[in-house]
């Protein structure tokens, strides 16, 4: 579904604000919605695997939010990681990016283990440790450590 489809859904959801990239055939394709009397958002990069916005509530610092859907072909996904790389080293700003990475970052995530697998979620795993990202899951934990 794309195009006028989105827009219609948008509207029967109850959200004004929204920007999508469209699938290519039968794979991809990120819609992203928000309400404009909550947040405002600017969009500053898309992408066919990613949408990034600047998100900012009232008073508030702004922040960026990414919207992920990784192509299934490495290559590709090669260019998606450069990309987000690329934006990392010229925005400093608080930066949450969520979605489907199409990789994973330890092999008991996958159901099968051969070496292609440990290749791919050791180079995932240096995007990780380079942009210095931190998964939402180890950061509740080290809270609950933290603060208990």
């Amino acid at each position: 579904m794309g195009g006028d489809r989105a827009y219609f859904l948008a509207s029967i959801l109850g959200y004004q604000g929204h920007t999508r990239v469209d699938a290519d055939g039968f794979s991809g394709g990120i819609w992203l919605y928000w309400k404009p009397n909550l947040v405002s958002i600017s969009v500053a990069h898309e992408h066919h695997q990613h949408i990034i916005v600047e998100i900012t509530r009232n008073g508030e610092t702004p922040w960026y939010f990414s919207v992920i859907y990784a192509s299934p072909d490495p290559l590709k996904r090669r260019d998606l990681w450069e990309e987000l790389k690329n934006f990392a080293a010229t925005n400093n700003k608080l930066w949450l990016l969520a979605g489907d990475f199409n990789d994973t970052r330890y092999d008991w995530e996958r159901n099968e283990s051969f070496s292609e697998t440990y290749r791919r979620y050791r180079l995932f795993n240096q995007l990780v440790h380079d942009m210095e990202l931190v998964e939402v899951e180890k950061l509740t934990r080290l809270e609950q450590e933290c603060f208990p």
